[in-house]
C-alpha cells in the first residue's frame, strides 16, 4: 500500500484564504501541513512507501527531508489525471498493490487512524470532508479499482464510482480526514484542535492564530 499525497501547487495555494493571509503566508502554510500529513503517514507501519505528487520546486524539499519518492505530473492536466499518472508510475516501479491518496490539507490525521484504515480496507475506503461533499482520503485496492474523480465535489461521484463497478465501498464520517483547510474557520478550527503540529506551531509564531481569534471576535461582537 502506497500513499499519494498530491500537492498541485505551494505559489497559489489556498486561494479561500487570500483575504486574511498574504501570499508567503500561505504558502508557508501550504508548506507546514503537507509536513504533518507527511509525518503522520510517515510513521505509518502499514504504509510501504509514500509517493508527492508536484511539479513544485518546494516537493524536492520534502521528498529529501522525508526520504519519500517524488512525482512529476504532465502539465496542464487535471487532479485526476495527475494521480492517475502517479498510480500508473507506482504500478509500473513498484509494483504497489493499493493505494491511499491523501491530501496535502488534512494536518489533522493521525497515524493510527491511517493504519486502522488500511487494515479494514477492502476495496475501496472513501473518507468524506465534514459537508460529505468532498474526498479528503480514498484507498483503492487494487490501484485504479475506480476513477479518480477530485473536482472538489467528489464524494458522492466517488461512491457511485464505486457501485458501478460491482464495489460496495468502505464510508468513514468524522474521520480525522474530515477537516481540510480551505477557509479562516477551517483555519481556526484546525488550530484549536491541534495546536502543538506543525501547522499550529506556524500560526501562533506567525502571529496568524492571533489575527484570526480577533479577526471572529470583531465579527461576532
Amino acid at each position: 500500500m502506497w500513499a499519494i499525497v498530491p500537492i498541485k501547487t505551494f505559489d497559489r495555494a489556498k486561494q479561500r484564504l487570500a483575504k486574511v493571509l498574504s501570499d508567503d503566508e500561505r504558502r508557508s502554510l501550504m508548506l507546514a501541513m503537507a509536513r504533518d500529513v507527511i509525518t503522520s503517514l510517515s510513521r505509518s507501519s502499514h504504509l510501504t512507501g509514500i509517493l508527492i505528487v508536484s511539479r513544485a520546486a518546494e516537493a524536492d524539499a520534502l521528498a529529501q527531508a522525508f526520504a519519500t519518492e517524488r512525482f512529476a505530473e504532465s502539465l496542464g492536466g487535471s487532479l485526476a489525471d495527475a494521480l492517475d499518472q502517479a498510480t500508473h508510475h507506482l504500478i509500473a516501479n513498484f509494483a504497489a498493490e493499493g493505494v491511499f491518496v491523501v491530501p496535502a490539507d488534512v494536518p489533522g490525521i493521525e497515524t493510527s487512524e491511517v493504519d486502522s484504515l488500511i487494515s479494514q480496507n477492502d476495496s475501496i475506503t472513501i473518507l468524506p470532508d465534514t459537508d460529505h461533499i468532498g474526498t479528503n482520503g480514498l484507498i483503492c485496492s487494487p490501484p485504479l479499482a475506480m476513477p479518480y474523480v477530485f473536482d472538489g465535489k467528489s464524494f458522492k461521484p466517488h461512491v457511485d464510482g464505486a457501485f458501478e463497478r460491482g464495489i460496495t465501498p468502505i464510508v468513514v464520517p468524522g474521520s480525522s480526514f474530515a477537516l481540510d483547510v480551505d477557509t479562516p474557520s477551517d483555519l481556526r478550527q484546525m488550530y484549536a484542535e491541534s495546536p502543538e503540529s506543525q501547522t499550529g506551531i506556524y500560526l501562533t509564531k506567525s502571529g496568524i492564530a492571533s489575527r484570526l481569534a480577533n479577526l471572529a471576535r470583531n465579527i461576532s461582537g
